[in-house]
């Protein structure tokens, strides 16, 4: 009788080992989920896109850390050379600009960074020309945080400005107005 209860015994405390240890693997699991959530909180993202000059056809490129943390030895390389405006000369590639050769040594949190690219008639234009203003072209970043390393390509096709409007802006209308009335009256 005795090595009966002793096997059951045996039996039931290898059954809440076995569930002590499946509880743990578990709990180890939702630790590493929560510290990545945590870390994707905290950790910064560098953003880039494009967008267009509110008043005139000049589209910009924009790189922005939107995240909560400072990007650390950031390096941006492009792929393929971009010339503002479309005009000749290596001062006017993108590639050849500081922010693309040196690395950033710290990007913080809601900086950005701006480049006119071209007019719009200049990208898409009869007289374009896809060798200086490329309509698709990567951007990758490369930067660190915490001890680690992001490594992220953004890939801009500027083909959907094509045939598209700045967004109308009711103040800037306003402000408009304001100043072509002051100017009659000076």
């Amino acid at each position: 009788m005795i090595e009966l209860l002793t096997a059951i015994l045996v039996i039931v405390t290898g059954f809440y080992a076995w569930t002590t240890f499946m509880i743990l693997k578990a709990n180890e699991k939702v630790v590493e989920v929560m510290k990545q959530q945590s870390e994707a909180l905290i950790r910064p993202y560098i953003t880039i896109n494009t967008l267009l000059h509110p008043k005139h056809p000049l589209i910009y490129l924009k790189i922005t850390n939107t995240g909560k943390t400072h990007a650390t030895n950031l390096r941006l390389e492009i792929d393929k050379p971009f010339y503002q405006y479309g005009m000749d000369g290596d001062e006017n590639n993108l590639a050849n600009f500081p922010a693309f050769q040196n690395p950033i040594e710290c990007l913080p949190p809601g900086s950005s960074l701006f480049f006119d690219l071209a007019q719009g008639f200049v990208i898409f234009g009869k007289n374009a020309d896809s060798d200086k203003t490329p309509i698709k072209f990567s951007i990758k970043a490369i930067y660190s945080y915490a001890g680690k390393t992001i490594e992220e390509i953004t890939h801009i096709d500027l083909q959907p400005y094509l045939n598209s409007n700045n967004e109308p802006n009711p103040i800037l209308n306003e402000l408009e107005q304001i100043r072509k009335a002051i100017e009659k009256k000076v």
